[in-house]
């Protein structure tokens, strides 16, 4: 009897592993898969990226780059699930070595505490790999605010869209999704964001996440400052520039309290982005808040998932 359950929901107790398995034993990220790939899609785009080439050839050479390592890893994924035994706990591992949550709380959280601590220096070096703008003249509130942004938008892209996709499409659409956000986190190190270079992963990006990110953000505004949430989505999230985007830092700036966004610089050059909210800049303590605001989210969509597993099974 028990065998049969076991066996009739081996891919939805897989994916169960796969969540607690990130929260509570997450790999380390020195000798997580993730880092390997990040050089080698480096030293790809420095290969390709050439700055003095018209628009049309860097578009092209992104798009034939990216689908070319999309296309070499998912062949040999498809064929390893295709002969697994269990191609259900090879998806479960997929689902698990695609989430990224529980390192990203960590690490906020300590350099929340050093900058409390007016350690600003060792907190700029430890927020560095986290952004793609320079750290190195911000004050301790625009590391916060760095900060938090960074912690809210890495959450909703390496967790919960990722597990939407995962649900919705299974673990090679999850896969190709995470690939993706690999290959722009790579390019994006030392290229400018608004370079035509970039346009068409993030085009790309735009649309897998235009649903589950205003889902995440409709989640988060429902749960505190709901009318206050759907005033800053009016007036900031739809101008922002990038609407995914600033839907959930407007749901964030409402629900906290706190000022989000505004200008960042990139090698040196000054990016004017609106700034959302009218209120105070955030401080060490708001750190912990988001936090919790990004897990209550968490536990209501697993509350979700859970409940129409049920469902189906009644």
């Amino acid at each position: 009897m028990l065998s049969n359950i076991v066996q009739n929901h081996l891919d939805f107790i897989a994916f169960i592993i796969a969540l607690f398995a990130e929260r509570f034993i997450p790999l380390v990220s020195w000798y997580h898969p993730n880092t390997a790939l990040n050089a080698v899609f480096s030293a790809i785009g420095k290969r390709i990226y050439k700055s003095k080439e018209p628009k049309s050839y860097q578009y092209l050479a992104a798009t034939l780059a990216s689908t070319l390592i999309l296309s070499v890893i998912l062949i040999i994924v498809v064929l390893l699930l295709e002969f697994a035994f269990y191609p259900e706990l090879l998806a479960g591992l997929i689902l698990y070595l695609c989430l990224e949550s529980k390192s990203i709380d960590k690490k906020a959280l300590r350099i929340a505490k050093l900058t409390k601590q007016n350690q600003k220096s060792t907190a700029r070096e430890l927020l560095k790999p986290l952004l793609a703008r320079e750290v190195s003249r911000l004050s301790s509130a625009g590391i916060i605010k760095a900060l938090i942004e960074s912690l809210i938008l890495r959450t909703a892209r390496y967790y919960f869209v990722v597990i939407f996709i995962f649900l919705a499409f299974g673990p090679i659409a999850a896969l190709a999704y995470r690939l993706l956000t690999l290959i722009l986190q790579a390019w994006r190190g030392d290229i400018f964001p608004n370079s035509p270079f970039l346009k068409p992963l993030k085009v790309s990006l735009f649309i897998i996440e235009f649903i589950p990110m205003r889902l995440l953000a409709l989640t988060i505004a429902a749960s505190r400052a709901s009318k206050q949430s759907m005033h800053y989505i009016k007036h900031y999230g739809r101008h922002f520039y990038q609407t995914n985007t600033g839907w959930l830092l407007s749901t964030c700036s409402a629900s906290s309290g706190v000022q989000l966004g505004g200008p960042a610089v990139y090698f040196g050059t000054r990016f004017n982005k609106m700034r959302i909210g009218t209120d105070r800049l955030p401080t060490p303590n708001d750190v912990p808040v988001i936090i919790n605001r990004l897990n209550q989210a968490r536990v209501f969509w697993l509350l979700v998932i859970v409940s129409i597993e049920i469902l189906k099974v009644i």
